[in-house]
């Protein structure tokens, strides 16, 4: 019994300085395109860091990530643009992207689900072009956009109605909001995006295309 509750002591003491672990992000790389993204998780809730509009997490979930939903292309062309703003790289393997359903809620079950070993790096950029074949996959695929833009990019079956608006939304492996930006109707005009300004940071505003850099007013 004296050996028991001297082990139990023992425990306590250890415990007192912090049990279990914590995961960094790593910068492995990106499949595809060179980019990274941060999903942790902790032992309470949480809201999704960054700054900017209609940013942040579900109240009551524990996934956290520092990628923002950074520029939508609902004309000329159906593109979505997701951006890190660091500090650290982001993990944004089984995360999803997914539009919203005509009540407003995430599309969960059309959501593009990244695969495994997918990463944004800090001031990175990655591109999803819509409307896609589902044979296609989410890639990542060499076959982007026509008229420039980064040589890799992943892709999703939905698009974004510039006519009904919509809000685009990054979800957790466990569809828990992280991050959303929303698309308001007929925000740009053709030759025109909608993005945030200060990049990265900012409220939605009328942008000039830039699919994988910075954004910039018209």
């Amino acid at each position: 019994m004296a050996q028991f509750r001297y082990a139990a002591l023992c425990l306590a003491a250890l415990c007192a300085a912090g049990c279990g672990s914590s995961d960094e992000p790593g910068d492995t790389g990106t499949p595809g395109s060179g980019a990274t993204t941060t999903s942790q998780s902790s032992s309470s809730s949480s809201s999704s860091s960054g700054a900017g509009g209609d940013q942040g997490g579900t109240g009551g979930g524990t996934a956290t990530t520092t990628v923002v939903v950074n520029e939508i292309s609902a004309k000329d062309g159906d593109w979505i643009e997701l951006g890190n703003p660091g500090p650290g790289s982001a993990d944004l393997g089984g995360l999803g992207l997914c539009d919203s359903d005509d009540s407003g809620e995430p599309n969960t079950a059309d959501a593009l689900r990244f695969p495994e070993g997918t990463q944004l790096a800090p001031g990175a950029y990655l591109l999803i072009v819509g409307d896609q074949l589902p044979e296609d996959g989410p890639g990542p695929h060499t076959a982007c956009l026509q008229d420039g833009g980064p040589s890799s990019c992943f892709y999703t079956t939905w698009k974004v109605s510039s006519s009904r608006g919509e809000t685009v939304y990054l979800i957790s492996e466990s569809d828990q909001v992280l991050a959303e930006f929303k698309y308001p109707i007929e925000a740009a005009a053709d030759g025109e995006t909608w993005g945030r300004l200060p990049d990265l940071t900012g409220e939605g505003a009328v942008t000039a295309p830039t699919p994988g850099e910075e954004n910039a007013a018209p």
